[in-house]
């Protein structure tokens, strides 16, 4: 009896139902890279900067993209490739008018609000950006012209499976000097095709054009004295550029046959613009002068000029 029962159990294994197997889990989606070009966008006093914005995902059914002024308040690991805030060189002083007691620009890179002072257009402040499913396999190939459809993929680095594909995105809106300048934020989310996403936030700045008007270079006794006038966009936008204050710019000078530029010497701006500086002389060659910049304005550098 022992012995019948257990033949009955001794079933081979090709005959039990076979066991279920475990459902695939859908890949979390990924962002690798936010692309945004031109890298330093600068705007004139007229004229507009369109921006492409290039997101390499992977896993990802859909990708949307915003464009805000300011900086966005999150985790700094959501935060690839972004850079370190830079410092505003040769803006020493410079209270919430922007330094000039002129009061027409409010709140700085940190805020980059809309600027109530401005007069022109009203300062479009709302975040603008777009959103589109993924397409064929096979990529989006370009349009004639060169212009791509916002959010399609349109380069892949590898096979289908796991592939990172970069989406490409062209925001409608151009950025002109009637924007913030300072920090922008790009913000990428990624969705897969369960729902799950993850975002990513990059961080550009936006800045508006500076010139050196008028630079001279003439002997001063034994030295040499360099004078001009530092000008930039007008932030009230009553004019096209205006005197840019309490700034500082370098006196720089090349000797012949040499390609190094030497700081000589520094001056600062004054009300009107204007700066003065001497420095000895050294010689044959190229004298000029810099403005360094800042995370608003940009930096400017006059032609070379000998004595």
């Amino acid at each position: 009896m022992m012995r019948r029962t257990l033949a009955a159990l001794a079933v081979p294994a090709a005959c039990l139902p076979a066991s279920p197997a475990p459902a695939a889990a859908a890949a979390e989606p990924a962002i690798r890279s936010i692309t945004v070009r031109p890298v330093d966008p600068v705007v004139g006093p007229t004229g507009s900067v369109r921006l492409v914005v290039d997101v390499s995902a992977r896993d990802a059914d859909r990708v949307s993209v915003v464009v805000e002024p300011g900086r966005a308040r999150s985790p700094r690991p959501t935060e690839p490739g972004e850079p370190s805030e830079p410092g505003e060189p040769g803006e020493p002083g410079e209270p919430g008018d922007d330094g000039d007691g002129d009061g027409g620009e409010a709140g700085d890179a940190g805020s980059d609000a809309a600027q109530s002072g401005d007069a022109g257009p009203v300062v479009p402040t709302s975040p603008y950006g777009a959103e589109a499913p993924r397409t064929a396999l096979d990529g989006f190939p370009p349009i004639l012209g060169g212009a791509l459809v916002p959010g399609r993929v349109v380069r892949r680095t590898a096979a289908w499976d796991g592939a990172w594909e970069t989406w490409r995105f062209l925001p409608q809106k151009a950025l002109s000097r009637w924007y913030p300048c300072g920090a922008w934020t790009v913000t990428a989310t990624a969705r897969g095709a369960d729902g799950a996403e993850t975002t990513a936030r990059t961080v550009f700045y936006l800045r508006r054009a500076t010139e050196l008007d008028g630079v001279k270079v003439a002997r001063d006794g034994d030295g040499v004295r360099v004078t001009g006038t530092l000008m930039r966009v007008d932030p009230l936008g009553r004019v096209d550029y205006r005197p840019y204050a309490g700034q500082r710019v370098a006196i720089r000078f090349r000797p012949a046959g040499s390609g190094d530029w030497r700081q000589m010497d520094t001056a600062v701006t004054r009300k009107d613009g204007w700066f003065s500086a001497r420095a000895h002389g050294r010689g044959d060659g190229q004298w000029r002068a810099e403005y360094a910049g800042s995370t608003r304005y940009a930096r400017a550098v006059s032609a070379g000029r000998r004595v």
